[in-house]
């Protein structure tokens, strides 16, 4: 599974660099379990603030315009160069408050970054990356059972201007998938069953 998520990755981050620049994206899905994490892969054309914004503990709108549901688990942000240098991380950034909790503990980063590819990591609190490869390295135990006895529900939104080639892959999450995901995702399990019918 982990050989068909790194294709997935490298399917994504090897996309037309010309393609058409888009100012917002959103993500949702459910985590199958408390050290799930969640890939968004992205491109940036030229010098410019990205924003990223976690919907997953407190709800709200986000940037799709679909209702969150207050409720879900309390997530934390990464943001890692094309070397895997962490760039910026962030728990509780987000000054939106849970209805049902009173607490703010949705993340938030706004980063300047430069013309580059780039990866963001969605993860529950207390998950932090150690060591290794971002998908296949260490990562600690979030130190959560069942999500803390919340949802397992994320939502997430990448914003700003020159992002482009920005795309989604899961480690043991259930994503609501968006056609160019979904396309994706095919091509690599087709590309991983001819292999194996080749052996």
């Amino acid at each position: 599974m982990k050989k068909i998520m790194i294709l997935a990755l490298m399917l994504i981050s090897s996309a037309q660099v010309n393609a058409t620049l888009i100012s917002s994206h959103s993500f949702t899905g459910n985590f199958d379990n408390d050290e799930s994490r969640f890939y968004i892969q992205f491109d940036v054309t030229d010098t410019a603030t990205i924003n990223f914004l976690s919907h997953s503990y407190a709800g709200g709108v986000n940037a799709a315009g679909s209702t969150i549901a207050d409720g879900g688990f309390d997530p934390q942000l990464f943001v890692f160069d094309a070397s895997s240098n962490l760039l910026e991380s962030d728990d509780d950034g987000s000054s939106v408050v849970s209805a049902s909790s009173g607490n703010d503990w949705d993340s938030f980063i706004s980063i300047l970054l430069s013309a580059g590819s780039y990866t963001a990591v969605l993860t529950q609190y207390d998950s932090d990356f150690l060591s290794g490869d971002l998908v296949t390295g260490e990562w600690s135990m979030s130190g959560q059972s069942n999500f803390n006895n919340r949802s397992s529900f994320f939502s997430f939104d990448i914003s700003g201007e020159n992002l482009a080639n920005v795309g989604g892959v899961g480690v043991d999450t259930t994503p609501v998938p968006e056609p160019s995901t979904l396309a994706i995702f095919t091509l690599a399990l087709l590309g991983f069953s001819v292999r194996r019918l080749k052996r």
